[in-house]
This record gives C-alpha cells, sequence and structure tokens, in this order.
C-alpha cells in the first residue's frame, strides 16, 4: 500500500507551497443597520457608511471596527470615499457632503452649489482632483468637480441634462480615470463621460435600472440592472465604452447592490441578494461569468463592496426581512498575484515582463524591500498614461502582477514601478 506515503508527500508540497486559501471571514461590526458604503484604502484601512447614522472604520485590518459618527447618528449615508485613516468623504442620501480629518470625531458640512438631493457617488483620482455625483437638480445632473482635494467644489460646466423623473443609484458608477467615468440610472441609460466632461449615454439599455456598473478598461464594462419592480435581469456588457449595451447570457439571482472591478485584470466582484440569502459572485473574465464566492446569513443581502486589489477586500450587508439585524462585515483574502512573498527582499526590483513580445498577457514580478506606496502603471510611446495595474500599499515582499493588453493595438509601451523614491522604467513589445 502506497497511499499514506502518497499522502505524507502531498501534505508536504502543500505546506511547503505559497498557496492559499481564498476566504471570505466575518469580522466583528458595531452596527446592526443596512450598510450600503463602503471604502477600503489599503489592507488595514477601510470605512463604511449606511442608515441609522451608521459610520464605522478599521484601521488594522478589521481586528477592530469603531463608531466614527460623532454627532451624524439621526442621518443616512449612502456614498463613502476614504482618504486614510483620519480624511474622509460621506454622501448623505439628503443630500449632503461631509468630511471628517480626525477620523470621524468632527465631522463638516461642505456646500455644494446648487443643493444636491441625494450624493451618489464620491471619488478622488489623487490628492487634488474628485468628483461628486448627485442627483438631478432642475434638470441637470449634479456632477460637482474639486481641483484642491476638495477645498473648493463647483459644477461641473458639462454637466449632463436630466428628463424629469431620472435619478442615479447610490454607488452606481465607476471612474477608471479623469477620461473614463460612467454612471447608471433608473431611466434605461448608462452616462459616460470625463472629469469636465461632456457626458453621453447609449441610446439605451434596454432595462429600466442599472443598479451598478464596472470598467476594468476604457472599453470593456459590465452592469447589474433591473426592471421598474426591482426584479433582476441578466447582466450587460460592453465592448465600446459604454456607447452601446448587450444584453449577456449570465442571469444572477436576485439583485445586485454593488460591483468592483480591478482594473486592468479579469477580475471582478459583485455583491447582492440572492435566492436563499446574499452572495458575493466573482467573475474571472471581465464580467462575461459570475460564480458564487460566497454566501450571507439568510435575511441578508450584500450591500457594498470595496476591493483594495484582487488578493483583499471587504463587503458587507443590508437586511431583507425586518426582523433580522444586518451590519454584518466580510473580508476577503487570497493569494493571487502574489509571489513567494515568505522571502523579504533586501532592495527594490522591477524585472522585464515575461513573456515578452507577448500577445495579450504578461507577467511582471517586482520586489519592495519595505512597506511603501506602489504604483505600476503602462504608457504608450507618446508618454500617455494607458493603464495603471498597482495602486496601493505593499509589504515587503516579491510580487507579481499581469498586464492584459487584449485592448491594446500592437506596439511598443513601457511599464513604471514607483515606490517611495525608487523609479524604474521598461519596456515591452505587443504583437498581435
Amino acid at each position: 500500500m502506497k497511499i499514506i506515503p502518497v499522502l505524507i508527500l502531498l501534505l508536504i508540497i502543500i505546506l511547503n507551497s505559497n498557496i492559499t486559501h481564498a476566504d471570505w471571514t466575518e469580522q466583528q461590526s458595531p452596527v446592526t443597520s443596512d450598510l450600503i458604503g463602503a471604502s477600503a484604502v489599503n489592507q488595514d484601512i477601510c470605512w463604511m457608511c449606511g442608515n441609522d447614522g451608521a459610520v464605522i472604520r478599521t484601521t488594522n485590518g478589521g481586528a477592530a471596527w469603531i463608531l466614527a459618527n460623532t454627532g451624524l447618528t439621526t442621518f443616512d449615508f449612502a456614498s463613502i470615499f476614504a482618504i486614510d485613516a483620519n480624511n474622509c468623504w460621506l454622501g448623505g442620501q439628503d443630500g449632503t457632503l461631509r468630511k471628517t480629518t480626525n477620523g470621524g470625531l468632527l465631522w463638516e458640512a461642505v456646500p455644494l452649489t446648487p443643493a444636491s438631493q441625494f450624493i451618489d457617488a464620491i471619488y478622488f483620482f489623487d490628492s487634488n482632483l474628485g468628483f461628486v455625483l448627485g442627483d438631478p437638480v432642475n434638470s441637470v445632473w449634479g456632477f460637482y468637480i474639486t481641483t484642491n482635494g476638495g477645498a473648493i467644489w463647483t459644477a461641473g460646466e458639462n454637466s449632463p441634462a436630466a428628463p424629469s423623473g431620472e435619478a442615479g443609484w447610490n454607488n452606481s458608477f465607476c471612474a477608471l480615470d479623469t477620461g473614463h467615468i460612467w454612471w447608471g440610472t433608473n431611466n434605461s441609460k448608462i452616462y459616460k463621460g470625463s472629469f469636465r466632461g461632456p457626458f453621453t449615454s447609449a441610446p439605451t439599455t434596454g432595462a429600466v435600472n442599472s443598479f451598478c456598473v464596472a470598467f476594468n478598461y476604457p472599453l470593456t464594462g459590465v452592469a447589474a440592472m433591473a426592471t421598474a419592480s426591482y426584479t433582476g435581469l441578466n447582466t450587460m456588457l460592453s465592448t465600446d465604452g459604454g456607447m452601446s449595451w448587450n444584453t449577456s447570457s449570465y442571469l444572477p439571482a436576485g439583485i445586485q447592490y454593488g460591483i468592483k472591478g480591478i482594473p486592468g485584470t479579469p477580475y471582478i466582484w459583485m455583491t447582492g441578494s440572492g435566492l436563499f440569502s446574499g452572495h458575493v459572485l466573482r467573475s474571472t473574465d471581465n464580467g462575461n461569468w459570475f460564480d458564487t464566492q460566497f454566501s450571507f446569513v439568510p435575511g441578508n443581502a450584500g450591500g457594498c463592496i470595496s476591493m483594495v486589489n484582487e488578493n483583499c477586500g471587504w463587503a458587507a450587508t443590508l437586511s431583507t426581512e425586518s426582523n433580522v439585524p444586518s451590519g454584518r462585515i466580510y473580508k476577503y483574502t487570497d493569494n493571487i498575484g502574489i509571489a513567494n512573498n515568505n522571502e523579504v527582499p533586501s532592495y527594490f526590483k522591477l524585472e522585464q515582463n515575461y513573456p515578452n513580445p507577448f500577445n495579450p498577457t504578461t507577467t511582471i514580478n517586482y520586489s519592495v524591500p519595505v512597506t511603501s506606496e506602489v504604483s505600476i502603471k503602462v504608457y504608450d510611446m507618446l508618454g500617455h498614461e494607458i493603464l495603471t495595474l498597482v495602486k496601493e500599499q505593499k509589504n515587503a515582499g516579491n510580487y507579481s502582477v499581469v498586464l492584459n493588453a487584449s485592448e491594446l493595438a500592437s506596439g511598443i509601451y513601457f511599464y513604471k514601478l514607483t515606490a517611495g523614491s525608487f523609479i524604474d522604467t521598461k519596456k515591452i513589445s505587443l504583437v498581435k
């Protein structure tokens, strides 16, 4: 009999590998109200918001979540964007924009002109450029921009007109960069445009409600749809940057309330209700198909989701039954894209991609000797930024990231690693 030796050998291989089990793990929540907005900064810092004054944050990876809602207990919130552990922006269902600079000990109301009625989204591209999306006021969408970190907000000159009754959905938006912004509506439209406009929309999506939308690449997107009576429909796909939408073959169970894609990768997560309980769904092919990755307890649906990267993120729940508490929090951990992180490198290093030339995917390995804010961006021959592959804090270790250039033309490109004061650039060749 050779069964036992084989099992022992397999066990040794597993214990000595870097493969870890992908998992959603529940964390202790300080609230029992619906959580419908989440903003993860990195693997340690995340903020969430919801009904009944729910504003919470963690600064230690979720080991402890604490209330950050001083003076806000009578308000309901729909959107949130966190800068770091202390600085955060909060959107109220009453249209009020608020900010904190001290971890939620004090919140300051920030005026918007014209005043918003409901804040659907808040997003910052960097420390200066950001936007707030609000439901239409006087038949014009409330698209407000800042160029100085939120000190001054102005209504976008090219904010699109809105037919009577048209509105958005909280967190139904996607911003790849300043040139690629989308948001969903209750009027068979998904708008697309740029930071300074103009905005356009496809003639129709064919479905009334677009509850959430995600693009991992400028041309390739997916949206979760619902009827006027809030029955879930097949997802819709766009391959032309949102100029048109086509019904996919994938029909998720229930209504989907949150979606998050990882730019430059094929990974997209979606969360919402299901047949018997809510769920987290994951796509590994740019939204063409989703598999159920995790199911919540009965009576809870996924209310929001925010992914740091393909290896880490958070989701939280809202209640689908009046007698069932919600506000449950779950953290996702995996090792996709992480290689041999047990060995701490002694210096920064950006390796040449492999294979090179390539079509359409290639792997880029890099090393970080100390915890650093890391970015890897792809540029064309003219120096225009094309893709962001990595933009997050990384602990010391060796990493890899996959570049999917399926939407790029053949040619020479460059990828640049920036980590603290370290910068390195390498050339790649895409041959189709």
